[in-house]
């Protein structure tokens, strides 16, 4: 394509067998497309071998020779994957460095589209570096809808083909593939100002540039690189993500009046489809959340069919959500989600244009969602103020009535209240069933327990796996105090199920009969970094030690930070049957420590197999 004809029906090569600017854009999703049916290929043979895997173990037979095959590559394929450099880990709310696997895939990706810019592409004559240019335009042009794909939250494709469903992955191929467009309209910019290296000749020439492509190059500039640093999106995250969609909607119509010229090549179609895609998304998921969400009964006041209870902790740090499910109204199927996913959730009464994601702790069949948050700013902080005076108020109602009566005890939060609630359906979470693995470990840290816990419950439900383990590192002993519920429930759980198989004699006398083993070794210890809020273990001081000690042979208290994690994770590998499932859920740290560690036992050959699924507080 020359900029003295723009002819589209020169075909996909010009007369010197170069390919058009335009085909190259073409290549693009031709190569993304294989990719991801590769993937999806990969995701199929692991669903199938999970199926297999719970089959056979429900009817007590051994694995086949394929499955032990497929388990040897894919462990050698982890073990090169799975570690991640330390360096800067202490502090990744500013930098940190992604796993080889992800910096292979970054670098594999730029590789691509920078061979895609370069192929059969002479740089002789001004008529060479303007097709140059139109090259890298249109090639930043094709990238815009694997962007908005990567960032979609309910119609995202390219997480249901490939499995990748963890918003920590996509957001990390989101930005990356954001910095490409970055890279390729750099050079877009460089070709079409007759070369990179006379900078001189460009400030000369800025009033024969095109405006528009210089704002446009501006806008996507600071979306994709200055306004998206980690420690602005941790820090002001609502600033951000408002920031996020102005500029992208700034970007959209520069990009409109830049390429009016170029409509006869269908250059717009990259940036509708690009848009399309968000509206839908956006429709969609408003769609579903006002569909399962509103209420038009009169019988309940307001709009909202949903209640949220919060509860604030004595800490002040910590909030308690929960949200009964039971109710949802005739025609309305009831929520279902699966262990470790998120819901995102926004409160029109507290901050009525934010909504934030948060991992369900709690399961189905306890028909509600539980969720324990960590107070940091932006939306958690607005819901603490708004809990904080929302209770101040009850109570001084409540005083005002219950004067000269006896003192209530003290209570064990802080402040509660309810506010009107909308909820969105499920997403994210594991790729793959924890109930196909015969053995699961779970480490995580702080409120991490939130998704430790609910992998734990689902695990023992099924009563698939011969041990499970969970590895849970605290601050403070009261922070064990904001999941009493769960854990009680996981101990009551358990000793219900040992006792019914104990009770069952025909099953277990029966050789034929179809059970499953009884997970004979779960421990969970708890490492508590604040000794000084450890009280003693050989006293009962409330309530929860009274519980822990009566459990003492399941739940181990240990003080201090865990100083052997390699030993820990390495025992459970060796004591497992078959292949292992790790979730960890903490730091970006943590999460980092667990995967070397992982990839280091598997390196060495020793282990059955050990497949990771992290999910991060920062990401």
């Amino acid at each position: 394509m020359s900029s003295y004809g723009l002819d589209v029906d020169v075909g996909n090569f010009d007369e010197n067998g170069n390919p058009e600017p335009y085909y190259m854009g073409r290549m693009y999703w031709a190569a993304m497309g294989s990719f991801i049916g590769l993937a999806f290929v990969f995701r199929a043979t692991d669903y199938v071998l999970g199926w297999t895997r719970m089959r056979w173990r429900s009817t007590s037979r051994s694995h086949s020779a394929l499955s032990r095959l497929y388990t040897a590559c894919t462990s050698l394929g982890r073990s090169l994957t799975y570690p991640t450099p330390l360096i800067l880990q202490r502090h990744p709310a500013f930098f940190s460095l992604p796993s080889v696997g992800r910096t292979l895939l970054a670098l594999l990706y730029f590789g691509f589209i920078l061979a895609l810019c370069f192929y059969k592409q002479p740089l002789k004559t001004d008529a060479d570096w303007e097709n140059a240019g139109f090259r890298t335009g249109w090639l930043a042009l094709a990238q815009l809808p694997m962007v908005v794909l990567l960032a979609s939250r309910r119609l995202n494709i390219i997480a249901f083909l490939t499995g990748s469903s963890s918003s920590v992955s996509l957001n990390f191929f989101h930005r990356w593939v954001a910095r490409g467009v970055v890279l390729t309209a750099s050079l877009h910019w460089l070709y079409m100002s007759r070369g990179p290296f006379n900078l001189d000749s460009v400030l000369d020439d800025v009033d024969k540039l095109d405006s528009n492509g210089i704002g446009g190059w501006l806008v996507l500039a600071w979306l994709a690189l200055f306004s998206s640093l980690r420690p602005l999106r941790h820090r002001f995250y609502e600033i951000f993500f408002a920031n996020h969609v102005a500029s992208a909607i700034v970007l959209f119509i520069v990009l409109l009046l830049h390429t009016t010229d170029y409509t006869r090549l269908n250059a717009h179609d990259y940036m509708f489809i690009a848009l399309g895609i968000y509206v839908a998304d956006v429709v969609v998921r408003w769609i579903i959340i006002l569909f399962f969400n509103m209420s038009f009964s009169t019988n309940r006041p307001g709009l909202c069919r949903f209640t949220a209870s919060v509860r604030v902790m004595p800490d002040l740090e910590t909030i308690v959500i929960e949200i009964q499910t039971a109710a949802a109204g005739r025609g309305i199927r009831r929520y279902k989600w699966k262990s470790g996913q998120h819901v995102t959730i926004s409160f029109p009464t507290v901050a009525p244009f934010t909504s934030h994601p948060f991992t369900v702790s709690s399961l189905p069949k306890d028909e509600k969602m539980l969720f324990v948050v960590r107070v940091k700013t932006g939306f958690t902080r607005t819901l603490l103020n708004k809990t904080l005076a929302a209770s101040q108020e009850v109570q001084g109602d409540k005083t005002d009535q219950l004067i000269g009566v006896a003192a209530a005890p003290a209570p064990v939060v802080a402040a509660a209240a309810t506010f009107p609630v909308l909820v969105d359906l499920p997403h994210g979470g594991p790729t793959r069933d924890w109930n196909q693995f015969e053995t699961v470990l779970a480490v995580v840290s702080g409120v991490g327990a939130t998704f430790g816990f609910s992998v734990i419950r689902d695990v023992l439900c099924q009563s698939r796996a011969n041990q499970v383990k969970m590895i849970w590192c605290v601050k403070r002993y009261a922070d064990i105090g904001h999941f009493e519920e769960q854990l009680r429930a996981v101990l009551a759980e358990h000793t219900e199920w040992v006792t019914n198989m104990q009770q069952d004699d025909e099953k277990l006398q029966n050789p034929a009969a179809h059970h499953h083993p009884v997970p004979s070794n779960l421990s969970i210890d708890i490492f508590i970094s604040d000794c000084a809020t450890e009280p003693s273990i050989t006293t009962s001081v409330g309530s929860l030690s009274e519980f822990l000690n009566a459990h003492a042979a399941i739940v181990h208290l240990v003080p201090g930070k865990p100083s052997d994690l390699r030993g820990d994770i390495g025992r459970v590998l060796d004591q497992a049957a078959g292949e292992t499932g790790v979730a960890v859920c903490g730091s970006a740290s943590l999460s980092a420590q667990v995967k070397n560690i992982v990839a280091g036992l598997l390196s060495g050959g020793t282990t059955n197999g050990c497949w990771v699924h992290s999910e991060q507080f920062q990401a």
